[in-house]
């Protein structure tokens, strides 16, 4: 289409629609305000509880010059523009851009403000993710997290790490593992700020000797000989399953292929007696 023939449609359309009347400029007002506002609320956390350091965009629609982005001071509280300090400790985003707003409108400022208030970087409530994990680093405590659905917003364990955590409390009780076989027996314990999870290495079960391919596999809770000696292949026409030797912990045991495999065992197979 030409551009003269498409100007001359919208003209046309213009004058068929008329004028908008005074509801319908009232909706469309409405509608780029909750456009503009959306992305806002996207973007905060709505259960996350603010504290000291953590730096906050606070805008005020239809007030550049009272819009600003500043850290929540060590007593708690954000210095703004006429309203002064406004406690925020504490409060979610929501209640934070309540308060600024309910400030604005008190002292005669403003006639029914509208504020929002984005955490723009986490600082003071968050938990650490270390390890073998897809995407490790601090993640913020904004809504009740437990060990299994934390390391699951951290992509989880990767095929190189165990399938188990070091949770590192921050109050200083000293590290735990916690196996993700058992949810019931540390993996729903909840986190607080401050805590530390580690994802190490898999562990391995090593199995040598007379075997099709010797060498190192992952341990997996409830294995047995019997199952390691299937990941190498099973034995050689020379090997014997009768004859075999297990090095654990610096030590050779006795043991038969339906014994549960521990981490770091040595299954070696050896030659058949003729």
């Amino acid at each position: 289409m030409k551009a003269d023939t498409l100007l001359k449609s919208i003209f046309t359309l213009l004058i068929i629609a008329g004028p908008m009347t005074a509801t319908a400029q009232t909706a469309a007002g409405n509608a780029a305000a909750t456009a503009t506002a959306a992305p806002a609320a996207q973007t905060a956390s709505a259960g996350y509880q603010l504290g000291p350091n953590d730096e906050l965009k606070i805008s005020v629609f239809g007030q550049p010059d009272l819009s600003t982005t500043t850290r929540i001071k060590e007593d708690g509280t954000v210095l703004l523009a006429l309203v002064g300090p406004v406690s925020a400790k504490g409060k979610t985003t929501t209640q934070l851009a309540q308060d600024i707003a309910a400030g604005y409108a008190s002292g005669g400022y403003l006639t029914k403000p509208s504020v929002s208030v984005e955490v723009s970087n986490y600082v003071s409530r968050f938990v650490t993710v270390l390890g073998n994990v897809p995407e490790a680093g601090n993640y913020p405590l904004d809504r009740d997290y437990t060990v299994a659905s934390m390391l699951a917003k951290a992509g989880g364990s990767t095929k190189d790490g165990a399938n188990a955590v070091i949770l590192t409390p921050a109050d200083g009780s000293g590290p735990v593992r916690i196996s993700l076989a058992d949810m019931g027996a540390g993996a729903m314990r909840p986190l607080k700020a401050g805590d530390t999870l580690f994802v190490p290495p898999a562990e391995k079960v090593y199995v040598y000797g007379q075997v099709q391919q010797p060498g190192a596999f992952s341990y997996v809770p409830g294995q047995s000989f019997r199952q390691a000696l299937a990941l190498a292949g099973g034995p050689t026409l020379a090997g014997s399953t009768k004859r075999i030797k297990v090095r654990r912990e610096g030590k050779e045991i006795q043991a038969k292929l339906d014994d549960p495999v521990k981490p770091e065992d040595v299954l070696i197979i050896r030659e058949k007696l003729f």
